[in-house]
């Protein structure tokens, strides 16, 4: 048996894990609608003793502080709707690697 036969099996397993990985995220993908592509934050009820802790921690820097910040500005709950604050907060969350908040990002800007 030469080396390249030996190879094969390998080569199969790759190609067919990487055709099921495809598979799997167009699967995904189709499944998701518009309108249920945004996070929406850890805690179900707003209230004024938790907009005041993400507020501090969010100004200490805090990425999952200020994506939670910027869903509610952005949704007016709890706080006054404020899309330019909600922004501002999505793309501090975005800069330190919060995917969700650049997806909400995108969502902005885009047309409603």
């Amino acid at each position: 048996m030469t080396l390249h036969h030996k190879r094969l099996p390998f080569i199969a397993i790759v190609i067919t894990t990487a055709a099921l990985l495809a598979a799997c995220t167009e699967k995904a993908a189709d499944n998701t609608r518009p309108e249920t592509k945004k996070a929406v934050p850890p805690v179900a009820t707003v209230t004024e003793s938790k907009i005041a802790q993400w507020t501090k921690e969010a100004k200490a820097g805090d990425p999952d502080a200020q994506y939670n910040l910027a869903y509610i500005y952005e949704n007016g709950l709890g706080v006054p709707k404020d899309e330019a604050k909600a922004l501002e907060l999505y793309q501090q969350a975005a800069a330190q690697g919060n995917s969700a908040a650049q997806d909400n990002i995108d969502a902005l800007g885009s047309p409603k």
